[in-house]
């Protein structure tokens, strides 16, 4: 009777995890891992660094130090977007499913901000820089095709990788997670980083001709940088937002706990305060 009493039991435990996720053992609760909230406030803090410096170099005036800041954002931006291209790439697809998810739940923390912020920089930085040495003029043919690039750039970082990204953060975060699902997701962003890491080779080949353009005194057209910077916070904050209210939709049904949407939350206010930073450049221009 002991033995049957007992089997009845471990029955109804069963019954009572398969039902509701909260009564399983805490290592199989639904959540992020939990360095999860280490890597993210790390990648936030040096998410920081790009923008603060480039608000630095304005209020200097300095030349130099807007041009280091602009050149060293595109090159961790360039540069880690042909490391995932071409040397982690060709990792994940050595592995088995298991093992590219255990790496997307570390790198998908781990530039959650810091990518974002060297996208912006990078592109706020060099509008600056153009119209400070006087070459912002559509006339030329090297910038129009240099904003063309920087378009398919923000398309693609803040319209398929970021979505992807985020997708797959939240598929880590349900008690069950599709690891197929995640390994799709993190397959197409190393490829889609392999185009872009492209196009900003590309981009760099048309820097330099736009170096070597006849330039005029320092002048600023600040409604071309306000209206950039509105379209591109507009873009990233309509897609986060979207994907964010589906996240709430998930935990209201029960498929997220509430400290998954916790961590969301946090991403979503860590961005605002790095695109407010980069908006306080406009004061100093």
């Amino acid at each position: 009777m002991a033995k049957k009493a007992n089997h009845m039991s471990s029955a109804g435990s069963a019954n009572d995890m398969a039902h509701n996720p909260d009564a399983k053992g805490e290592g199989a609760q639904s959540g992020f891992p939990p360095y999860t909230h280490k890597l993210m406030l790390q990648s936030f803090l040096l998410g920081l660094i790009p923008p603060i410096v480039l608000v630095l170099a304005l209020v200097l005036k300095n030349i130099t130090l807007l041009t280091y800041t602009h050149v060293m954002s595109a090159v961790m931006w360039t540069g880690f977007d042909l490391f995932m291209a071409l040397i982690l790439g060709r990792v994940l697809r050595a592995l088995d499913i298991a093992g590219r998810v255990e790496i997307a739940k570390r790198l998908t923390p781990s530039t959650f901000f810091l990518l974002p912020s060297l996208a912006a920089t990078t592109i706020t930085a060099g509008i600056y820089l153009a119209m400070y040495l006087g070459v912002f003029n559509l006339a030329y043919y090297w910038i129009v095709a240099a904003l063309i690039i920087v378009a398919i750039l923000t398309v693609l970082g803040f319209v398929i990788l970021m979505p992807n990204s985020m997708r797959i953060f939240i598929e880590l975060a349900k008690p069950i997670p599709d690891k197929e699902r995640i390994a799709r997701f993190n397959g197409m962003n190393i490829k889609l980083a392999g185009i872009q890491g492209a196009f900003q080779i590309l981009i760099i080949f048309i820097m330099v001709n736009i170096s070597n353009l006849p330039n005029s005194a320092a002048q600023l057209d600040l409604p071309v940088i306000i209206y950039s910077l509105i379209a591109f916070v507009a873009l990233f904050f309509g897609v986060y937002l979207s994907i964010y209210r589906n996240a709430l939709s998930s935990y209201k049904k029960g498929e997220l706990d509430k400290n998954a949407v916790d961590t969301l939350r946090f991403g979503l206010y860590g961005h605002i305060i790095i695109f407010l930073i980069l908006g306080l450049t406009l004061l100093f221009a």
